[in-house]
This record gives structure tokens, C-alpha cells and sequence, in this order.
């Protein structure tokens, strides 16, 4: 079953910002990603759906909108042409942690290829996992990404 824009509540984005998540995907990695994820119970956090070539994440129980990708077709891939995210979400983490927890979004719960999930490098959380629990209720090994200064985040 594809994920289409109605089958759960979401709210319209608001103002978002760039950030620098770059990837590419095979036709069968794509075929996937359209397929989109619709909250089955209470631990999925996320409602995600393709529209057009506009991939959509919004958080499942409020329907907040969290992150857009566009894509486009070259070289027989389907590549990320722009990646935003609401600003809302990027006051709890630079513009480079937020492309990090994209990708594993993406390649975590769309295409279920687990990877380790990404952690800000200066979270402090009272027992190890409640903080993904509460991001993308998964249970995965983290790893801390760490910050980079402003000034090296555009070279």
C-alpha cells in the first residue's frame, strides 16, 4: 500500500530552512521510499508519503510537518535536489544533525536497512535510547554526531 497525502492528519509546512542532506537512491530503493510509511501503532512516530517528486515526513501524532525532499531523476538515480526542514525542529539541532536524522529516517524505516541512529553530540538524556525512542521509536545502536562550528558549515 502507498502512503498518499490523507491518509493521516498533517499539518501544512510553515517556514522551513535548508538543510545539507545529499543522497541518491536506485529505482528499487525509490519504488520503496514512494511507497511512504502510515503510523500503525503507537510507537511509530512518523507519517511520511511522496508527492510528485516531494517526499514529506510529519510527526504522526501531532502532524507536524518536519522535513521535505525533492527529488529529481538523473543517470537513472533519483536524486535529493533539496532538502528542507521546519525551523521549528532546527532550534533543538543545526541544519547538519537534522540532514543526519533525515538519512536515517529514510534509509531506516523506508527502505529498512537498519543503521545506527544519530545522536547531537552534546545531548544530555538520563538513560541511554529514550531520546530515539521519543524521535523515531526505534530501538538502534547510536552514535553522537558531532557539531560542527557555523563557519565550516558551508565549506
Amino acid at each position: 500500500m502507498t502512503a498518499e497525502p490523507d491518509d493521516w492528519k498533517r499539518l501544512p509546512f510553515g517556514e522551513t530552512a535548508s538543510i545539507p542532506y545529499r543522497a541518491s537512491f536506485s529505482d528499487a530503493d525509490f519504488e520503496r521510499i514512494a511507497r511512504g510509511l502510515v503510523p500503525k501503532a503507537m510507537e511509530d512516530k512518523w507519517f511520511a508519503y511522496l508527492n510528485g517528486p516531494v517526499l514529506c515526513f510529519h510527526r504522526s501524532w501531532t502532524g507536524q510537518a518536519a522535513y521535505r525532499v525533492t527529488f529529481r531523476r538523473s543517470d537513472g538515480r533519483h536524486i535529493v535536489a533539496e532538502a528542507l526542514c521546519a525551523v521549528e525542529l532546527m532550534e533543538n539541532g543545526e541544519a547538519a544533525y537534522q540532514a543526519e536524522l533525515l538519512d536515517f529516517l529514510i534509509r531506516t524505516l523506508l527502505l529498512g536497512a537498519p543503521r545506527p541512529f544519530p545522536l547531537p553530540s552534546d545531548l544530555k538524556e538520563p538513560a541511554p535510547g529514550i531520546y530515539q525512542h521519543r524521535v523515531a521509536g526505534t530501538g538502534y545502536r547510536e552514535v553522537a554526531v558531532p557539531r560542527k562550528p557555523w563557519w565550516k558549515f558551508w565549506g
